[in-house]
């Protein structure tokens, strides 16, 4: 009797080592998020277009969004994107992330500027394909287009870098299409300390 028990011990524990091996893979589902979007796996993207991507933060990607590529992340806000198609840095367009704020990089480095631009640079590496939507106003006073992004597999930049504690919420109309969304991750990064809100 002990001896089957030992053995069926051992069966369950290579049974869960093989699960775990499995459910670790790359490319395997989480199935604890669902299936949100029908394409077979959580957040998936919609690499067609049409239509939304629903992500884990529940914000949606708009039907209207186009796809670009991203040339160079300056900073944890600001970013140079290339138009889908296109290869020539002269139709690099620059890009302010519609809605956020983060510390700055000069005159002087400030306090959580680093980890912000190395989050962005994670979140979007060079060349990585990327949905771009504007909202009421296209422009900002420098002349850089004003955007809320989206990454191939749907998840909402703006949003991320504000629930990360990467970047402060600000509310700068007529661009406030989602600020009921990036105040109340403020609120929630803020609560947490996490990110710039526990080291600055």
């Amino acid at each position: 009797m002990k001896r089957l028990a030992a053995l069926a011990v051992v069966i369950l524990l290579i049974a869960l080592a093989v699960y775990y091996v499995v459910a670790n893979l790359p490319g395997a589902v989480d199935s604890s998020l669902g299936d949100t979007d029908g394409t077979g796996g959580p957040g998936g993207s919609n690499p067609g277009g049409g239509g939304g991507t629903v992500v884990a933060s529940g914000v949606e990607r708009p039907a209207e969004a186009t796809l670009s590529h991203v040339a160079y992340v300056h900073d944890g806000d600001t970013l140079y994107l290339q138009p889908d198609g296109t290869t020539s840095r002269a139709e690099e367009i620059t890009v302010r992330l519609i809605g956020i704020d983060t510390p700055e990089l000069r005159p002087a480095v400030e306090c959580y500027a680093l980890e912000a631009r190395d989050r962005l640079r994670e979140l979007l590496p060079q060349g990585a394909a990327v949905w771009i939507a504007e909202d009421e106003g296209a422009l900002d006073q420098y002349g850089r287009s004003l955007l809320y992004l989206w990454t191939e597999r749907g998840d909402f930049v703006n949003l991320e870098l504000v629930a990360e504690g990467y970047a402060w919420a600000v509310d700068i109309a007529p661009n406030d299409a989602y600020w009921p969304e990036l105040e109340a991750a403020e609120r929630s990064a803020s609560d947490a300390r996490l990110g710039l809100w526990g080291s600055c």
